[in-house]
């Protein structure tokens, strides 16, 4: 067992700032880095924004690797190495917030043998626990609510009802009927404002009431004051938790999502959102 005077060692994937995975990171060590000596890595060189926030690249042949206390993985996608071996540490927690049950398998065993440490497992879901067949605990993804808590509940009148979304800009992030969909909202009168919707372009690119935004393009916060409500689903795979779902919810906005995701856990179908199975 780790001593509570060890470090403890935060490692993830900090090339793109817009990852959920990796945000909770930040926020983490600074709630626990008053009572331990927290420290942030990156398996790849971080992006500017967070070595301001303190990561420091990992760097196996100039010594620089996270030594010794605990260790805890954001996620299957770290990259684990020839670091891994290097680091010894007294005890490791691993994140699962990626529904790719093979490559946990892989990366618990590769853990073991680096180390000899059996890891332990937070899941972000009941669903991914479930679907992983493995024991651990379900730990719901660090998040700040406070910017989005600022946000006030009632909208002010505009000349159309506003819905939209945020994620990441890439086509796996979009179901294959979302364009068809976004079209039917604008022929019916309603504005739509996809950020991290540059990559539908191709279908939706020039559609009146469509506003399609690269991510990062405003704050989010600032982002859904602009809405009315959010609609969320993804494509090629299920949504393991689904932070932006919440932040939302804590901006005041209704939520229309896809009942598959870890979010879906959390709400209450017609309470605090509304679960949709189908598209008719």
């Amino acid at each position: 067992m780790a001593s509570p005077l060890s470090p403890l060692h935060l490692v993830g994937n900090f090339s793109n700032p817009f990852t959920g995975a990796e945000r909770e990171l930040p926020d983490l060590a600074a709630c626990i880095g008053l009572r331990r000596n927290t420290l942030l890595w990156s398996d790849v060189p971080p992006h500017s924004s967070y070595v301001r926030q303190g990561v420091r690249p990992i760097k196996p042949f100039g010594g620089q690797i996270p030594r010794g206390g605990m260790l805890l993985v954001g996620g299957i996608h770290v990259g684990l190495n020839l670091w891994l071996k290097q680091a010894r540490p007294e005890r490791v927690a691993l994140r699962y917030n990626l529904a790719q049950h093979e490559r946990l398998y892989d990366v618990i065993d590769a853990v073991r043998d680096a180390t000899g440490v059996e890891p332990e497992l937070l899941f972000v879901s009941q669903a991914l626990q479930l679907g992983a067949g493995l024991p651990g605990i379900i730990e719901r993804s660090l998040i700040r609510l406070e910017p989005f808590l600022q946000n006030a509940v009632e909208r002010p009148a505009r000349e159309a009802f506003t819905f939209g979304r945020v994620s990441r800009d890439t086509p796996d992030k979009h179901h294959q009927d979302d364009a068809a969909l976004y079209r039917m909202m604008a022929a019916r009168g309603h504005r739509v404002r996809i950020m991290g919707g540059t990559c539908l372009a191709p279908q939706l690119g020039g559609v009146p009431g469509v506003e399609l935004l690269p991510v990062g393009a405003q704050d989010v916060a600032s982002f859904y004051q602009s809405l009315d409500a959010v609609f969320y689903r993804t494509g090629l795979f299920t949504e393991a938790y689904g932070r932006v779902v919440f932040e939302a919810m804590a901006s005041g906005l209704p939520v229309v999502a896809a009942a598959v995701g870890g979010y879906a856990e959390c709400i209450d179908d017609g309470v605090n959102g509304f679960l949709v199975r189908n598209q008719v």
